[in-house]
């Protein structure tokens, strides 16, 4: 699920990218123009995005990064609070730059992989009344519901059907 977000607050994302600077100058680390175009490349996504697809996205834009640099870049993304890290099904970890202010849960199907994105008032409201019950602060959250989606169920149906209807 990626793609390019049509529109997007400037102003935020400009403060985002400062703090990102500002994140790597206080490390004592270099401000590469590799890590900049990163950080630009993952903040134009809408979605989630792997580390090999963000090393294909940079490529395909003519930028030569090297595997290391983004795996290295996206941990500073993450360490930075900026870039939400996720284990999704399947074995790899996909990524997305943090929407300040706004939660989503994931759906994941364990077939195809597909990831669905949603919001849920009455979630929200659950979360909150039940860190308010324990007295705890949260400062986030993850909720992912595992399963099968339709078109996965619907081909494994037409798969079995014809299978019984072959044995016939």
């Amino acid at each position: 699920m990626t793609g390019r977000v049509p529109s997007r607050n400037i102003g935020a994302v400009v403060q985002e990218r400062q703090r990102f600077i500002q994140f790597v100058r206080d490390r004592g680390l270099r401000l590469t123009v590799e890590r900049l175009a990163l950080f630009d490349e993952i903040y134009e996504q809408h979605g989630h995005i792997d580390a090999e697809q963000l090393l294909e996205s940079m490529k395909a834009h003519g930028l030569k990064t090297s595997r290391a640099t983004v795996y290295r870049t996206l941990d500073l993304l993450v360490e930075c609070g900026l870039v939400r890290k996720h284990h999704l099904g399947g074995s790899r970890h996909l990524f997305e730059h943090v929407h300040v202010g706004l939660s989503h849960d994931h759906l994941v199907c364990r077939t195809c992989g597909r990831v669905v994105e949603f919001v849920s008032p009455g979630i929200e409201a659950l979360q909150i009344e039940i860190c308010r019950a324990h007295s705890f602060d949260p400062d986030s959250h993850s909720l992912q519901i595992l399963g099968v989606c339709t078109e996965c169920s619907d081909s494994e149906k037409t798969r079995e059907e014809s299978r019984l209807a072959a044995a016939r």
